[in-house]
């Protein structure tokens, strides 16, 4: 038994070291450790005498666990390097979640002010994304697929999203400027909004034309600053 654990250990060692160069796996080491520690062990125990009689068997059972494991091995590899022809067709992701009064007033004026929201409909974080803002406020959403075709072999990404160098999702994008990676809470979205209509705000006061309808406008703008500035 030992030598069946030594012999595999030794030839896991070899693969980490050989096909794997670089790659850090301190179970595997630990293994080996374990398994070197009770061969020695067993030596030390069973006597040079007892040892000198069952070398023979002892190198046919390390030999026939080499020809299996490197028979193995070889036949798995092709798999594996298969794997980076597969694809995988775009799908859509059922959102059960029911939208809060501020997740749709949220997403509503995220669409307004033109941000946007860059995701791959494989991304777990994408989907929670969706799933804070709800069924009913994620469709008032600017949602960017990136992947519409599908991922894998000869798919690419969207031109819109190589346009403006998404790297990892979700991205948002708002009014060109502010970009924000990964997962966001909602009230984080909330704050950076509430910065944009401040500044709005002041650009609103400072025009020339005081006719009504900009004087709704900025009275609009107050408003949804006020709102928002709360969940600073």
């Amino acid at each position: 038994m030992t030598t069946s654990m030594t012999t595999a250990s030794a030839y896991f060692i070899y693969l980490l070291t050989t096909e794997f160069a670089g790659t850090s796996c301190s179970y595997c080491l630990i293994s080996a450790f374990l398994s070197f520690s009770l061969f020695l062990l067993t030596v030390k125990d069973i006597g040079l005498e007892e040892i000198r009689k069952m070398v023979g068997l002892q190198l046919a059972i390390a030999g026939v666990i080499l020809v299996a494991l490197t028979s193995s091995y070889s036949s798995a590899t092709p798999q594996l390097s298969g794997l980076g022809e597969i694809t995988l067709e775009p799908y859509e992701t059922v959102i059960t979640k029911e939208s809060t009064p501020f997740a749709i007033s949220l997403a509503k004026h995220l669409r307004t002010i033109g941000a946007k929201m860059y995701g791959a409909f494989w991304c777990s974080h994408c989907n929670e994304q969706k799933e804070m803002f709800g069924r009913e406020a994620v469709k008032m959403l600017d949602y960017v697929e990136c992947f519409p075709d599908g991922v894998g072999k000869g798919r690419k990404m969207a031109l819109e999203c190589a346009a403006v160098g998404i790297e990892g999702f979700p991205t948002w994008i708002i009014k060109e400027k502010v970009s924000l990676s990964g997962e966001q809470d909602l009230s984080a979205l909330a704050k950076h909004l509430a910065l944009l209509l401040r500044v709005a705000i002041l650009l609103s006061q400072n025009t020339v034309d005081k006719d009504h309808s900009n004087q709704n406008g900025s009275s609009l703008f107050e408003e949804d600053a006020f709102h928002f500035t709360k969940f600073e």
